[in-house]
């Protein structure tokens, strides 16, 4: 549908023979206010949209930790496991590791807020190993495997949090822990952590020689549909020793000895997705449909791709100024009570011709406040300001013969929030609406 106002433009292009930008609206140069402008709003683009899969999503630097695994009614089954890094937070220059240990246990809190996705009466069993591949500053991807020593191990199987947990001993005293994940780990593995060299308790350059840290891998083959989830751990937090994630090891009776987490740089999360259903694997193996309904997942599984195939005809007859673009994305009805539309997407561009990776398009960058992509509840969508990323394509097009129309990417966000959820997205509703301006 497009409509078409003129104005007389007698006081309003006074004085503006330079290109201004205000608030998305731009302005065409060298207007003179003898001419008019014709204004058009456009919303019947013709969009193409299709399920892909995700590719390498950062996995460290991540503000919080997933971990779980899920059994999707929908999607199947995806599973988030966990890699840290530990450290030392008090030296001990004379430890006692030639002694037998009393217990070691590990913790881990949750996050305040959206803290759980799935269905959260589910146990679940998990494995902690200690890592033989040591983790560096590097970028890690969400599909990566960091090696661990599967000879070593200790299980839990119960609720992936507990909002009540008792207080555990501390040296002499007892201290209290926030909601969270707690594990006791085997005589085992409490005996490795007691018995390394004794440089391994002096420093952390020490420690990471003989301890390189922990994989938490979640192993629930059983899972029915619906089941299962993933809690959102904080591992990071330092604002207390009672209230950070942490291993403590006991020993002599009142003695504690306590390893930390170096910090989110060192905490890698990995995503396992699949097998999927045949709708999905139809998507994924026929690039060239587009599809009615299109499925975006968490962990480094599935995004929408979306072209625009015919953008391009609004500078048939000379270049455009655009005043506004938006792009909405309406859920399907696969949401339920447990597996709720995500909170926030995000809108990407492909990082060039070549790549299917993501890259932030101007909106999202230059103007945060306004790029939306906030869920709206009562109206089942998400809103996308594209005002920017429509006017650099067309740019592009017109003054440097450069095709920039890869498409567009949506997403679930890797972080702002962390959670490991999913969607469908109904594009008999999707709708990108233009307006812009060009000369008489």
């Amino acid at each position: 549908m497009k409509f078409r106002v003129y104005l007389a433009v007698l006081t309003v292009l006074v004085g503006l023979a330079a290109c201004k930008k205000q608030d998305g609206n731009i302005i065409i140069d060298g207007q003179s206010n003898n001419n008019q402008l014709e204004i058009f709003r456009s919303d019947s683009f013709q969009l193409m949209a299709k399920t892909i899969r995700e590719d390498s999503l950062p996995a460290n630097g991540i503000s919080y930790t997933l971990l779980g695994e899920m059994n999707d009614p929908i999607l199947g089954k995806s599973k988030a496991s966990l890699f840290a890094k530990m450290n030392i937070l008090e030296p001990e220059n004379n430890f006692p590791n030639n002694i037998e240990p009393d217990s070691a246990i590990l913790y881990i809190p949750m996050v305040d807020g959206l803290n759980f996705y799935g269905n959260a009466l589910t146990k679940q069993r998990l494995q902690v190993f200690p890592l033989t591949d040591g983790i560096t500053s590097k970028v890690y991807y969400q599909n990566e495997n960091i090696a661990y020593n599967k000879q070593i191990s200790a299980n839990y199987y119960g609720p992936m949090f507990q909002q009540k947990l008792d207080s555990v001993g501390y040296r002499k005293e007892k201290m209290g822990l926030k909601p969270g994940l707690l594990i006791k780990l085997s005589a085992e593995f409490a005996r490795s952590l007691m018995q390394m060299p004794s440089e391994a308790y002096q420093s952390n350059d020490g420690l990471a020689k003989h301890f390189k840290g922990i994989a938490i891998v979640p192993e629930n083959d059983e899972l029915m549909p619906g089941d299962g989830g993933y809690a959102v751990l904080d591992l990071s937090n330092v604002i207390s020793l009672a209230y950070r994630a942490k291993i403590m090891l006991y020993y002599n009776d009142t003695s504690t000895f306590v390893f930390g987490f170096e910090g989110k740089g060192t905490n890698v999360n990995q995503g396992k997705v699949g097998p999927y259903p045949q709708f999905i694997n139809d998507q994924l193996q026929n690039s060239q449909k587009s599809y009615t309904t299109t499925y975006i997942q968490a962990l480094g599984g599935l995004k929408t791709e979306i072209q625009i195939p015919y953008l391009l005809n609004l500078i048939k007859d000379g270049n455009v100024a655009i005043n506004k673009a938006e792009i909405l994305f309406y859920t399907n009805e696969i949401a339920s009570v447990n597996q709720f539309a995500p909170p926030r997407l995000n809108l990407y561009q492909p990082l060039n011709g070549l790549s299917k990776r993501n890259r932030l398009i101007d909106d999202a960058t230059l103007s945060p406040a306004t790029f939306g992509g906030v869920y709206d509840e009562s109206r089942k969508c998400y809103r996308f300001t594209v005002t920017r990323h429509i006017q650099n394509i067309l740019n592009d097009q017109y003054f440097r013969s450069l095709n920039t129309n890869l498409g567009l990417y949506l997403a679930v966000p890797s972080d702002n929030p962390v959670i490991g959820a999913r969607a469908g997205i109904d594009h008999s509703k999707t709708k990108l609406i233009i307006t812009y301006t060009k000369p008489n």
